[in-house]
């Protein structure tokens, strides 16, 4: 019994250390279904804040300064955002930077913020975004909760 007991809890253990967990902001709401993400939340005014975790192929050139700089070239030269300020968090995972970025789209400016924590093979992207006018009034929260990534 006591066998059975320890290996219960040791596989318990080990699956949830492979889980991404984040501090929830006030407001949002996490989702069971989350789709190509790891952790998705969704707020009333429909912003969202999700993370995906990918592998790091190359830990020793593929840091947060090479992946960061990757990052905002990507969303500025390809998807057409406009870099606007960054800043740098600690979490659990390491440390990391986020990026803030603006687009008008259809005649409706957005806001959409990106974070980026490099831990050895592991490197985590966090995404929020939202309509600038309901979005901008969360940035503060998010900001916060990119530093809850466990």
């Amino acid at each position: 019994m006591k066998i059975t007991t320890i290996c219960t809890f040791a596989v318990a253990a080990a699956l949830l250390s492979g889980c991404i967990s984040l501090g929830t902001p006030d407001g949002y709401a996490e989702r069971d279904y989350k789709g190509r993400y790891d952790y998705l939340a969704i707020s009333t005014d429909a912003s969202a804040i999700a993370v995906r975790e990918f592998t790091n192929e190359d830990k020793k050139k593929g840091n947060l300064a090479y992946w960061s700089e990757a990052a905002k070239k990507h969303m500025t030269l390809s998807r057409g955002y406009e870099f606007v300020e960054e800043g740098s968090f600690s979490s659990d995972e390491g440390k990391g930077k986020w990026m803030l970025f603006n687009r008008k789209y259809r005649g409706v400016e957005y806001l959409y913020v990106l974070g980026i924590v490099v831990d050895g093979r592991s490197l985590y992207a966090l995404e929020a975004g939202g309509e600038k006018d309901v979005f901008e009034k969360d940035l503060p929260k998010v900001k916060r909760a990119f530093a809850t990534l466990d």
